[in-house]
């Protein structure tokens, strides 16, 4: 079966240099960083299985939530819950703070493939609230 890599936002990148300015990290141990993305990562899951683009895109930041419009959304949803399905388990397995985000990453199952998936998931607080910035299915 082939590696299921689904970049989510393409111009990712082009968001991260601008962002650097003004973002911060969301903690600095395990619990904490749990404790703030295992909810945001429910949420964004729990939309893709529905198909609810504002349950998907709840958390996400201004800059995403224009790249990744509700037709957009429509299609990649199709397409990744047709190719990998709906999650079965995840395993948290660590976090990397770098340039003012916070890199949260899974490796989860899902009920359409034997492979495992990591679940990458970028999330950065700014004026005390956390925002996605990007997320990935590898």
């Amino acid at each position: 079966m082939n590696r299921v890599k689904y970049l989510i936002v393409p111009a990712i990148s082009l968001f991260l240099a601008v962002s650097f300015n003004y973002a911060d990290v969301i903690g600095k141990t395990d619990t904490g960083i749990q404790a703030v993305a295992e909810p945001i990562l429910d949420g964004i899951l729990s939309g893709l299985a529905t198909t609810n683009y504002e349950k998907y895109t709840k958390d996400f930041d201004v800059m995403l939530k224009e790249m990744v419009s509700e037709a957009k959304f429509g299609e990649m949803s199709r397409q990744i819950n047709g190719s990998i399905g709906k999650q079965q388990s995840r395993k948290y397995l660590c976090f990397l703070n770098k340039e003012g985000m916070t890199v949260v990453l899974w490796k989860a199952k899902f009920d359409n493939t034997n492979d495992d998936v990591l679940i990458k998931l970028v999330i950065s607080k700014k004026e005390d609230e956390c925002f996605v910035s990007g997320i990935w299915f590898q």
